[in-house]
Formats: structure tokens, sequence, C-alpha cells
């Protein structure tokens, strides 16, 4: 296999992006923890009062406040003195923008330019890996019972916390009704089950966090007690939102990256033929703090990547577990990392 690499390298043909994206959705590559693409995290709508250029502005400005909520993982961002520069000048950074409805302008801005502005100024970036969450929502209605809430729900409650969702990018999963009674979720189940449990039913949903809510109503302004699950971590909350705005929070601290850019060698096993390889370099360079991807070398199965990457090891090892498509392997001589190629 080295030997083919070799000779596909050294004739330096790399395949085109789209022969890339058609072999990593081929492969897999992605999954469910980049189910935010980088053109939604970039677009936002923003009410405007009139067609001048005054309210344009102003609709601009409130629209990249949103923007920068979403990809810097702060909830504050849009009262940040650091970020002032992005929303002052937010005109500059549109590149498309139309009329919506209920008086509303749908903008979407350079992600690109947002992205260099963020690095430059050591501000912190929060990419398209984000984990997606199950949602178990139990709603009380009787003294001793109730319902759980599915994707077809329309009540108030469900459609405030996907607003919230929305506003942090942080993508949801909620039960269908077959689901619901396949996995035998109900109020009770919900308020009694184990967390081992419901983050095996995460697993098999898709998801690699999940949010169990317990609510007093279905009302917007319902009052709920939160437990949010992911990987070894559990945390409580109470708020109708607070569940949605804390995992962000915690998300944002563990995958969202800050600083410049450092180099950073990397080992790939189980690298069999082309299609593996353009399956891996197709993977990193969709990761949103990486920057850079060269091939340093080639032994057996073992490709060594060099990347240019924000936030350094620790960014990338944390980033990686999402969809397990690399496995982690014990660090090899002088620290390089080391991962396998799983299938």
């Amino acid at each position: 296999m080295a030997q083919y690499l070799r000779r596909f390298l050294k004739r330096n043909f790399r395949p085109a992006a789209v022969i890339l994206a058609c072999v990593a959705y081929l492969c897999g590559v992605g999954g469910a923890a980049l189910a935010l693409t980088r053109a939604e995290m970039y677009q936002a709508t923003a009410p405007v009062t009139d067609r001048g250029e005054a309210a344009q502005t102003a609709a601009f400005q409130n629209a990249m406040k949103t923007v920068l909520i979403r990809v810097t993982g702060r909830r504050n961002a849009d009262e940040d003195p650091a970020l002032s520069p992005l929303i002052s000048n937010a005109r500059r950074y549109v590149q498309q923008y139309r009329a919506a409805p209920d008086n509303q302008l749908w903008v979407t801005f350079d992600g690109a330019a947002i992205e260099r502005w963020l690095t430059q100024n050591s501000q912190p970036l929060w990419g398209h890996e984000r984990p997606t969450t199950l949602v178990l929502l139990a709603v009380q209605s009787t003294a001793q019972g109730g319902s759980v809430i599915a994707t077809d729900d329309t009540s108030e409650l469900k459609s405030a916390v996907d607003a919230a969702a929305a506003a942090r990018g942080l993508p949801l999963v909620w039960p269908s009704a077959a689901e619901l009674q396949r996995f035998h979720i109900d109020f009770s189940a919900v308020n009694g089950g184990s967390p081992s449990t419901y983050l095996d039913m995460a697993r098999r949903m898709g998801s690699e966090g999940v949010l169990i809510g317990r609510a007093s109503g279905a009302s917007a302004s319902a009052n709920v007690r939160w437990t949010h699950l992911f990987q070894d971590r559990s945390s409580e909350y109470s708020g109708t939102l607070e569940g949605v705005n804390r995992a962000a929070d915690m998300y944002a601290g563990l995958f969202a990256a800050s600083g410049g850019l450092v180099p950073v060698a990397i080992e790939v096993s189980g690298v069999n033929d082309l299609r593996d390889y353009a399956s891996v370099e197709s993977y990193l360079e969709s990761l949103t703090f990486i920057s850079h991807v060269s091939v340093e070398s080639l032994s057996g199965d073992t490709v060594r990547f060099r990347l240019s990457t924000r936030g350094g090891v620790d960014s990338l090892q944390r980033a990686l577990t999402l969809n397990g498509r690399l496995q982690p392997l014990a660090a090899g001589e002088n620290g390089i990392q080391r991962f396998q190629l799983r299938r």
C-alpha cells in the first residue's frame, strides 16, 4: 500500500475536492458531529425596520451578533468589547442578504474572513465540530404522569428549546414517536432511567450527548430540571433553556480553539489503499481549526500527516473523539500522536 501511495503522491496528484467529498461520503466521514455546515454557521436573520441604509446597517450588526454567539461559543459575545470591530463593520463581511418574512433580513457572512479575524485577534473559534445531542424531555400533565416530547411535537416548550439551540448552533435530535415506542421511552422511564441507559440510547440514535429534562408543563416558560450527559461528564441545571445553553457552554469550552496556528504531526495507521488515504485527508481538511494538511512520510499502512492547527494537540484530540473515525493509540516516539483508522 505504501508503494502505491508514494507513487500517487510523487506525481503530485491530489483528488479534486469534489472527489474527496464523494469518497468521504462513501466512507462515512463526518457523521453527526458535523451536523452544522460552515454555511449555516454564518447565516442569521435580524429584524429590519425599513429599507433605509441605517436600518439595513443595524440589521447587519444584529445578525453579526447572532453569528458571533454561535461561532465563538460565548453567550455574551454580542456584548464583548473585543469583538466590537466585527460588529461595527458587519457590512464589510456581508456576502448575501435578502428580505425574509415578518420584517426580517436574512444575511450570510464571509465565514473565512471572520475566522481569520478571530484567529489573528486570539479570539475563540468553535467550528462545525459540534456534538449532536439527544433530547429526552418529559412533560408532566397530571399529578402522577405525562408524556415525552417527540420530534413532531408543536408545543411552545419544544419551539423555545429548538430556537435556543439554533441560536447557539447546537444540533439537537428529538426522538420520533416510533423510536419512543421502540426504545420503551415514556414519562416514567425519563424520570427514573439510569445515566448509562440514556447514553446507550443516545449512541444508538446517532448522538454523542443527551439532555434529559423534566418539565412542569409545555409552555414556553415552563420550569425544567435538566441533566446533561456527555462522555464521562454529568451536570444538573434548572431553567427552561438552561439545559441547552449550559450544554453549549460546555461543548464550546471543549471544542472552541483560540490563538495562532501550531504545527502538529500525527500518525494514522490502518490506511490500506487510496480510498482510505483520501478519506482521512478529507476528514482532517474538513475540521475548522485545521488550516493545512500535508503528508510527511509513509510506512506500511501508516501515514504521518503534518497539520497546521489552532489550539494544538489538545484541541485536535478532543475533536477527534466526536465521531470516532480516528481512534487514539498510545503516543509514539517523541510524543507524536497516533490514531487508528476505524471502519
